[in-house]
């Protein structure tokens, strides 16, 4: 099986003469178009220069992904990291030289543009972008300050990231005598078989994060603060107000999301982990305990080579539809994919869409565990969201709000649940899925919020000045203690734990996308079992959509309304209903 992807779709290699055929090309592109729009966009001809406009865009997407990617699986590699520097700094300043065009529009009488697209077919194809633009308005500064801000970027965020990124790709973390990275560290701590190995591990990583924590609590002292500026300039109520209105969802949403799930601690978490403990056979959980495998009947034990993970997640796709089935084999077969953990490669998981006119890539770290087979699910689910949606749409068009676009991975992940759950052996083995199932949803719905939860705190706090590494391990201590509940002992243990949550450096407030999506996708099958067959049409137009249509839009179509704090609480009761439904079985076999 291909284990190593092939970047050669974008470009042959950083020497490539494409490569500086369309470094050369976009910049003449976009001095035209600054030459022909700059202070002259109308209504009238709104239509050409969005052509133009999508022209650069797919050039500069091509330029950055590739640095990107060729990075991520070399961040050890100082050539590498000057390539990815330099195109970087030149996507940078090109693109600063047209963010007049967004500025422009937003100026524009919107009736008249709205009226424009009615009597165009070619601009009606971009409405919902153009009134993007206009809700950003009241946030948008003059033409030369939002350039400059642009090109500052490379010296102010982007740079903090990327000097995190490098830090935490050059820890070495040694485990009974050998090195380890970050990722292979963090897989030992969380579900290495025995509970003192877990400890052994968990220990390390505290050590070594407690020794660089000086460097990442500064790192991300500076990223909170650039954050405070640009919202203090743009005049956002809140830290998290930017990313709510990139998302196209209003605050009363998210705050009924976050409180709902807030409200349900007990319910789930708590109770919970009360009866993992017993099955444990424990009085209390150790927070290195919480994503232990429960394996009464040994199936979780099993080694899944990624072959065989590969042939479970195609077989899983292809029953839903073809469609999903053949976009998922393509990326497994043509080298898409990269699939093991080595020195210089960033740890975690992600699908990383290219220029629309190329396929995404998808990065794992997989150690052939069942929870690596619903990675490569959730990545593949993203991967499949960001091929239908670029082959409808240009670069505009095609990317997706973070709310939609986890709700792709995360229904993913539900159809192999269901598939290895419907075809369980005995009640044991269901009761290891469900448990290994109920980890990974509390972990993405109620620890997510708790993270976003800690996130508000932390911006909040770096409003009013600078902070210790102490003050801001203190904020996450108590914010985890709120939402694992009494039967998980959380201690100082974990302070530093937040230092490599990297969505707090990358993007903040992203966090909230996964309860999101989670609570979606429950409702979405909820509507596929009503439904019936139509659904699959359905859904896979929802995802070509891309980001034309906001989240509840796309939810009207499956008769659901995310207006509603209903259908928050009822999202989350049926997770409820689950550690009830967990509790009765383990109570059956327990007395069997």
């Amino acid at each position: 099986m291909p284990a190593t992807w092939c970047l050669e779709d974008i470009y042959k290699s950083p020497d490539d003469r494409q490569l500086g055929v369309d470094r050369n090309s976009v910049q003449a592109l976009a001095m035209e178009f600054k030459s022909c729009f700059r202070g002259k966009i109308l209504p009238e001809n709104l239509s050409d220069a969005i052509a133009a406009y999508e022209k650069i865009a797919k050039i500069l997407i091509r330029l950055e992904s590739y640095a990107f990617l060729c990075l991520q699986t070399n961040l050890n590699n100082e050539k590498i990291l000057s390539f990815y520097r330099y195109i970087t700094e030149f996507v940078s300043n090109t693109e600063s030289s047209i963010v007049f065009f967004k500025i422009e529009i937003s100026k524009l009488d919107e009736i008249a543009v709205m009226n424009a697209c009615s009597e165009n077919p070619v601009l009606a194809k971009y409405k919902s972008w153009l009134l993007n633009c206009f809700k950003y308005k009241e946030h948008l500064l003059a033409d030369e300050t939002e350039e400059a801000l642009f090109q500052k970027q490379l010296t102010a965020n982007d740079a903090w990231i990327r000097l995190y990124d490098e830090l935490l790709a050059r820890l070495e973390f040694v485990f009974d005598g050998e090195s380890k990275r970050l990722p292979e560290i963090i897989e030992i701590a969380n579900h290495s078989a025995t509970s003192e190995t877990r400890e052994k591990a968990s220990k390390t990583i505290s050590e070594k994060l407690t020794e660089a924590g000086f460097y990442i609590n500064h790192i991300y002292c500076n990223i909170l603060l650039d954050r405070a500026i640009d919202d203090r300039l743009r005049k956002y109520d809140k830290p998290e107000s930017f990313r709510h209105l990139e998302n196209n969802i209003g605050q009363d949403v998210v705050d009924f999301l976050a409180d709902t799930v807030t409200e349900q601690y007990a319910t789930i978490a708590h109770k919970y982990y009360r009866l993992k403990s017993y099955l444990m056979k424990k009085k209390q959980l150790e927070y290195w305990d919480r994503n232990a495998q429960i394996n009464l009947s040994g199936f979780l034990e099993k080694k899944f080579e990624y072959h065989e993970a590969t042939r479970i997640v195609l077989e899983t796709f292809g029953a839903f539809s073809d469609t999903f089935g053949h976009i998922a084999r393509d990326f497994i077969e043509k080298r898409w994919i990269d699939v093991y953990p080595k020195d210089g490669k960033a740890s975690g998981a992600f699908s990383h869409s290219c220029s629309t006119d190329i396929h995404p890539y998808i990065l794992l770290n997989y150690f052939d565990s069942m929870r690596d087979v619903f990675t490569l699910a959730h990545e593949l689910g993203h991967g499949i969201h960001q091929t239908l949606s670029g082959k409808e749409n240009g670069p505009l068009l095609a990317a997706t709000p973070i709310t939609l676009s986890e709700v792709a991975s995360l229904f993913a992940e539900k159809l192999l649940f269901e598939k290895l759950f419907e075809s369980s052996a005995s009640d044991l083995e269901k009761i290891d899925l469900l448990c290994s199932r109920l980890d990974n949803t509390i972990n993405t719905v109620i620890r997510q919020i708790a993270f976003f939860k800690f996130e508000r705190a932390a911006h909040e706090a770096r409003r009013t000045g600078e902070f210790s590494t102490q003050a801001l391990s203190e904020i996450f201590i108590k914010t985890q203690r709120e939402c694992l509940g009494e039967f998980v002992n959380v201690d100082d243990c974990i302070s530093c734990y937040w230092c490599y949550i990297s969505h707090f450096f990358h993007a903040p407030f992203y966090v909230y996308a996964y309860s999101f999506g989670e609570i979606f996708v429950n409702a979405l099958f909820g509507a596929r079992q009503i439904m019936g067959n139509p659904f699959v049409e359905k859904y896979t137009r929802m995802l070509s959509r891309g980001g034309i249509d906001s989240y509840d839009v796309a939810a009207s179509e499956f008769g659901l309304n995310p207006l509603k704090v209903e259908f928050w609480r009822n999202g989350v009761q049926s997770i409820a209903d689950q550690v009830e439904y967990l509790e009765a079985l383990c109570d059956y076999s327990v007395a069997d």
